[in-house]
């Protein structure tokens, strides 16, 4: 597991790596130098036996509020920010959503641009009563990125997603919640607490399991009925073959909690 740096926090504990993203004085932008620590750190989580979910947060009052403007040169003819998300966040968004852990999201405070696609590509996303989700890309004239397009109208339809791209409102924590972008809402205090909760628990549940439940259901999205009914079945029998299936029978049986992942 990589060591924190000043711009990416690292906690690993009982199984549950909070990933704290570090710049409270910007509420959290993503640097370039941020944006390549977020990505080792999970490159690194993604291939540790260790960590078996994944919580990320951001420090201060905000989760994230988007890329880091101030490093933007939009004067220069040749300024390739296509380059940029292909090499920086692509990937870190991309290993968010196939990694066969669960990644929840804390969201304390405002998620916007990039912040918000982030959040958007975590498996479950809980917020801060004070939490704003603002897709902020058209407020600098840039398209939504970072894999928002493919969240966000997933989760709230299209119609929805053209009017909170076109405009750039931001959307409060319980309207987020109406809408789906978010899983439940939290006093701020609690936020944090709640999600590593849960992430411990689903630490301590089968890992196999949970990482076929993940990807089926991220691949379910996109298929018909006799696929998903066939996918089912496959992972069905790779599920009954792991350890934990045997285990989970006899604790039921037992009248016992189960002890996963021995």
């Amino acid at each position: 597991m990589p060591e924190s740096n000043d711009q990416v926090l690292v906690d690993l504990h009982d199984g549950v790596q909070t990933v704290t993203l570090n710049q409270p004085t910007k509420f959290n932008a993503l640097s370039a130098t941020m944006v390549k620590a977020f990505s080792d750190v999970l490159r690194a989580a993604e291939r540790d036996d260790s960590v078996r979910s994944l919580v990320i947060t951001g420090a201060g009052k905000g989760f994230c509020s988007g890329a880091d403007v101030t490093e933007f040169r939009p004067g220069d003819g040749q300024i390739n920010l296509g380059d940029s998300l292909r090499t920086g966040l692509t990937p870190a968004v991309t290993r968010m959503h196939t990694m066969e852990k669960p990644v929840l999201a804390a969201i304390n405070g405002v998620a916007a641009g990039a912040g918000l696609s982030v959040a958007l590509a975590c498996d479950l996303r809980f917020a801060a009563e004070s939490a704003r989700l603002v897709v902020a890309f058209v407020r600098i004239g840039l398209v939504p990125d970072a894999g928002l397009m493919y969240f966000l109208p997933r989760l709230i339809g299209p119609g929805k997603t053209l009017e909170l791209s076109w405009t750039g409102d931001p959307v409060g924590a319980l309207e987020a919640f109406e809408l789906g972008m978010v899983n439940r809402v939290l006093p701020d205090e609690l936020v944090l607490g709640h999600t590593q909760e849960l992430a411990a628990r689903l630490a301590q549940g089968p890992a196999k399991t949970i990482a076929l439940i993940k990807r089926a259901v991220n691949q379910a999205h996109e298929l018909p009925l006799d696929r998903v009914l066939e996918l089912e079945a496959n992972y069905q029998t790779i599920a009954a073959r792991d350890p934990n299936f045997a285990e989970g029978v006899a604790a039921f049986r037992e009248k016992r909690t189960p002890r996963f992942n021995r």
